[in-house]
């Protein structure tokens, strides 16, 4: 029950009124309990010796203790209560917990260890209909709008570039641009908008994307996690996890889930896209770009 809240709903509030009207555990799991109501931000990134010495019992009542809610382990818990605890973290607030490293971090840091985890996920979602389904519908789009903002849109100039190499008709809207309070004046037809879409979710981004879908635009985009307000407003998105141990988040999935389905787009396009890569890189040569 524990585990399917979280991975579901990702609210510290819904967490503190499991843990208040949880029964059983004994007495290790009602103090484990306590503790975990007034410092689950602190409990997300302690190991379970230090959230152990924290909560006045023993190490292998941690353990039990996450057995008890459904997860594998301390660990597996420990992961997915940072990513309810995530979302309402400031730059300041990661910077002090940043500082705080588990056992686990001695010889890899836990960044790397959340984004070869995330990397594998991705394969997962690379391999399903819905890439496929993505991957069809931006190929075949007359034109195609990036949307974003905030921490988000730094990704969107990676998208514009790359995927502009292979099609025509890509543009990018980040807040702030004056095309952003105009976009919805615009005609959908034949205009797919793809929304990039992570943690800290920006309110002025999802409110800009329902604005849209009500104005008749096509919805689709890449984000971290089922729960993001994109899946809500479309029914064609990747999920690329990121890394939240840090001060801030790292994109090493998203990333790599916009390179493959550029490929994967270029692939579709076939001889037109072939054709116009031909044709940059020799505007390219005729420009002397490259050292």
């Amino acid at each position: 029950m524990m585990k399917r809240m979280i991975m579901d709903r990702q609210s510290p509030h819904q967490l503190r009124a499991w843990l208040d009207s949880a029964e059983g555990g004994g007495d290790a799991g009602r103090l484990i309990g306590r503790y975990l109501r007034d410092h689950y931000r602190q409990a997300a990134f302690m190991s379970a010796g230090e959230l152990a010495a924290a909560a006045g019992v023993s190490q292998p009542s941690v353990s039990r203790f996450a057995a008890a809610l459904g997860f594998s382990g301390y660990a597996e818990w420990n992961r997915a209560l940072q990513s309810v605890i995530r979302l309402e973290l400031s730059a300041a607030d990661r910077l002090w917990y940043a500082a705080h490293a588990d056992d686990e971090q001695v010889n890899e840091d836990r960044v790397i260890v959340d984004e070869n985890r995330n990397l594998r996920a991705l394969q997962g979602s690379l391999s399903s209909e819905e890439f496929s389904l993505l991957a069809l519908r931006m190929a075949q789009a007359r034109d195609i709008v990036i949307v974003s903002a905030r921490a988000s849109a730094t990704l969107a100039p990676y998208a514009h570039y790359f995927l502009g190499k292979v099609r025509p008709g890509v543009s990018m809207v980040t807040h702030g641009d004056p095309r952003w309070d105009r976009l919805a004046a615009e005609d959908p037809r034949d205009t797919l908008i793809f929304a990039l879409v992570f943690p800290r979710y920006p309110r002025t981004l999802v409110r800009l994307l329902s604005d849209l879908r009500e104005c008749g635009f096509p919805l689709c985009g890449l984000t971290d996690a089922p729960t993001s307000p994109l899946c809500a407003l479309s029914s064609t998105v990747l999920v690329a996890p990121v890394a939240s141990a840090s001060l801030f988040d790292s994109y090493a999935a998203p990333v790599a889930g916009l390179n493959l389905l550029i490929r994967r787009i270029a692939q579709l396009r076939g001889q037109d896209a072939r054709d116009r890569l031909e044709r940059l890189e020799q505007l390219d040569q005729e420009h002397d770009v490259y050292i």
